[in-house]
């Protein structure tokens, strides 16, 4: 399924408690970086007859993409990570509902490994990065291990998902702007200039009902 489905995740996007009013967005998105450039493309459930459809409009979308790029440059890997910073990555689970986390790992004061991990459909790509970053910093200054400033850490940890940070960041700012309109027109509309001529309109109506005119 992982081979399959290379280039291509699962985007499901749902109101929270802190942005009740998010529209629900639910399909497939195509990603490739070439040379420094990123491709990305959304397959919508809703546009393609369901996940299914969506996600076989992606797979065909990602084959005939990758026959036009040339292959990537091979790249060592650090253990531990796909971010760039040791101890620090990005996971798929693997059962289950299949939702992203950011997984740390360090090693104790006892010499024991140790994780932890946080859910980015709970906190968000960029905040699960940046509190994965500053837990590490901290675990490993109390175990007296060396470490790097959570800053610096964090920077180099948004880098290979810089695509979907600002997938989301563009869906924060574009919610919060439809709050700050629906706030802005509803102060408007329980203005007292407001309320007093709705108040003065249903009164000319009232008395053309009853007298005409």
């Amino acid at each position: 399924m992982a081979e399959k489905h290379h280039h291509i995740t699962r985007i499901d996007i749902e109101p929270t408690e802190k942005y009740p009013k998010r529209h629900p967005t639910h399909g497939w998105q195509v990603r490739v970086r070439r040379e420094g450039n990123r491709l990305s493309k959304f397959f919508a459930d809703a546009r393609n007859g369901g996940s299914d459809g969506a996600m076989e409009a992606s797979l065909v979308y990602r084959d005939e993409l990758l026959e036009g790029l040339p292959p990537p440059a091979a790249r060592p890997r650090k253990a531990w990570s796909n971010t760039g910073v040791v101890g620090l990555s990005v996971r798929d689970k693997e059962e289950g509902e299949g939702k992203t986390v950011v997984q740390l790992n360090w090693v104790g004061s006892d010499g024991k490994r140790k994780g932890a991990s946080y859910s980015v459909e709970k906190w968000g790509l960029r905040q699960a990065l940046w509190n994965g970053c500053l837990r590490l910093h901290e675990e490993r200054e109390a175990a007296g291990k060396p470490t790097e400033e959570p800053h610096v850490m964090f920077a180099r940890a948004q880098e290979p998902f810089a695509d979907r940070i600002q997938e989301e960041v563009d869906a924060e700012n574009a919610e919060e702007r439809r709050i700050a309109r629906e706030a802005a027109a509803e102060a408007k509309f329980n203005a007292p200039e407001a309320k007093e001529k709705r108040e003065e309109k249903a009164f000319d109506d009232l008395t053309r009902t009853l007298f005409g005119g």
